[in-house]
């Protein structure tokens, strides 16, 4: 399990180095460049363990000739659906069609990262474990349903609907059926977890009862990705107070090669830098370690095989 440092020790670290006490200006100047060398450090590697995810995501299968799992938020283009993001996936690692941790020999599908998310070549949809709606309301030949969680890509994408139970077989199989969902009618912003409503067309007039035991579930891959670097680190109010522990060493002694170097010292600026980047390696070669058997490591593709080596 990764551990991390203080930011306090990392600052420390960097004063040790200097051999001096650093006043406030240069406290606020050595925190801009402990994080330019904390994005450093991130960008070397996608395998840091702390920002490493492993989730079940919906896939959008509006167009079936192009499947993805979007980025964070809806994919709907109106604003006021919902408050969409830019993405919360740095890179992409790989996508299975279940748990690769909790099953064995799951499915691998090709993944590259496109405009709107992760395009999913080649995937064939499956659906995820049914859950059930927090809500029902229903009339007239519709039903709206209010869900729990699970709903970044319902614009436009199906949902499989099953458990409804009318008086009419007829309409039990219409309505147990699978659906392309064409509406979000309202988002909710609240802390609380359901996060929006969803119209679905009945082909009758539907009541409470028809649909108390009604399940619904969507299509979804279970991604493994590098999350985005999303952290300030410092000792401000709204900054994180702790620095992943393998980037400790790299971001102080970068930090003094950069403060030595704006001061003119090039010869010792480039010693400490050499420091540093060899302080990351040994950290990188520890990933490369670690990771050897693992999940992610390379790959040999031939005609015939897709194996770790």
């Amino acid at each position: 399990m990764s551990q991390t440092i203080t930011y306090s020790e990392t600052l420390s670290l960097v004063e040790a180095l200097l051999g001096a006490d650093l006043i406030t200006l240069e406290k606020t100047r050595a925190r801009v460049l402990i994080n330019s060398r904390a994005h450093t450090a991130y960008r070397e590697s996608d395998l840091w363990d702390q920002f490493l995810v492993t989730e079940e995501r919906i896939v959008n299968d509006a167009d079936p000739t192009r499947l993805f799992v979007p980025f964070v938020g809806t994919t709907s283009s109106t604003t006021d659906v919902t408050s969409i993001k830019g993405g919360d996936i740095d890179t992409v690692l790989r996508a299975h069609d279940a748990n690769p941790y909790a099953v064995n020999s799951v499915k691998e599908y090709e993944v590259f990262m496109g405009k709107d998310g992760v395009e999913l070549p080649g995937y064939k949809i499956v659906y995820g474990a049914s859950q059930v709606p927090l809500t029902w309301a229903s009339g007239f030949g519709s039903a709206l349903l209010t869900l729990t969680n699970k709903t970044d890509a319902i614009v436009g994408g199906t949902v499989k609907v099953e458990g409804v139970v009318t008086d009419s077989t007829t309409a039990n199989a219409s309505c147990n059926d699978t659906f392309t969902l064409t509406n979000v009618t309202q988002a909710d912003t609240s802390p609380e977890a359901h996060l929006a409503v969803v119209a679905h067309a009945f082909s009758i007039t539907a009541n409470s009862t028809d649909l108390e035991d009604a399940k619904v579930s969507f299509p979804v891959v279970y991604l493994t990705y590098k999350r985005r670097l999303t952290e300030t680190y410092g000792d401000l109010g709204t900054d994180t107070t702790t620095l992943p522990r393998e980037w400790h060493e790299f971001c102080a002694l970068g930090t003094v090669a950069d403060m030595l170097q704006a001061d003119g010292f090039s010869e010792k600026s480039a010693a400490m830098e050499a420091k540093a980047y060899a302080a990351l390696q040994r950290e990188l070669d520890r990933i490369d370690r670690n990771r050897a058997h693992q999940f992610v490591n390379n790959r040999v593709r031939t005609h015939a095989s897709n194996q770790a080596r």
